[in-house]
């Protein structure tokens, strides 16, 4: 009896084996010109740890000259990071496979057991318990995945600069409007739950990888740290023949400055609170 058992589990090992889809990859996007804070080098320790036999693959500025797409190079242009990201991560699990991590995300256990998938996120968990539809911080997916390519060819036909500024939409935006009318997967959504897109794609409660859950499984955590958002919130109050701007800039948290267009210079500076300022700006 014990040997029917053994045999059969070993059986049952060896088809997960085989039907392996997602490759033992993780990515993961760190680019601009800062380095790595300890936070980040303590998250991606996690994945080390529990993710001994994984080949961890870093895209960064040097990548970004070998891909080639307008939307990225423009965000780039203006060091809008998040939004560069947005789109890497898409093309490299469309191009390799593997899972996509924000360096952000911790590690709790293995994620050997979603490796027979052919795509796995979950929900995230915003403010008041409620959920968007998937987390972009944590995406696993087999090369050429459908889902992956179809969220990758949003971002084909879109300029990031564009006459009235800059196309500041954000992915979840994006990925919220493709799995509407792809999957009909429509608010309000339950993130306690499993979905199922295709019998093999699915997106998963939020505590599996993005908010634990007491008493409840979990293999990653999101800490929403917030290293891709802007230091400051703007608000441009006066323009003059769009060459000339007042901005009202509203610090979001402590460090960073401003951030400006490729075209845009600082030529005065006037706080008035801890937290704001106004600034003139001449756009060349």
């Amino acid at each position: 009896m014990r040997e029917n058992l053994c045999i059969l589990l070993l059986a049952k090992y060896i088809q997960l084996l085989r039907r392996q889809m997602i490759p033992k990859k993780i990515h993961y996007v760190w680019v601009g010109d800062k380095p790595k804070p300890q936070f980040v080098l303590d998250c991606i320790a996690t994945w080390k740890k529990f993710l001994p036999d994984y080949k961890l693959i870093e895209w960064n500025n040097e990548s970004l000259k070998s891909i080639k797409n307008n939307y990225t190079e423009e965000a780039f242009r203006n060091k809008k990071w998040a939004f560069v990201s947005d789109y890497l991560r898409l093309y490299v699990l469309y191009n390799e496979g593997g899972i996509y991590l924000d360096t952000d995300v911790e590690i709790t256990q293995s994620l050997d057991s979603f490796l027979h998938l052919d795509f796995f996120s979950c929900y995230e968990k915003g403010e008041g318990n409620c959920y968007y539809p998937v987390t972009s911080a944590v995406i696993g997916a087999e090369k050429r995945n459908s889902i992956v390519y179809d969220l990758l060819k949003q971002y084909d036909d879109i300029h990031f600069e564009n006459p009235n500024g800059l196309d500041l939409e954000t992915n979840i935006i994006k990925i919220t409007r493709y799995f509407s009318k792809k999957f009909n997967l429509l608010p309000p959504y339950n993130g306690t739950k499993e979905t199922y897109l295709t019998n093999n794609s699915i997106i998963y409660p939020s505590n599996y990888f993005c908010t634990p859950e007491s008493d409840m499984i979990n293999f990653a955590i999101h800490h929403f740290s917030g290293s891709w958002l802007p230091s400051h919130s703007r608000k441009d109050k006066l323009k003059i023949f769009n060459k000339i701007i007042l901005s009202r800039f509203i610090k979001l948290r402590d460090t960073g400055e401003p951030q400006l267009t490729s075209k845009e210079k600082i030529v005065f500076n006037l706080p008035v609170s801890k937290t704001k300022k106004y600034v003139l700006i001449i756009k060349e």
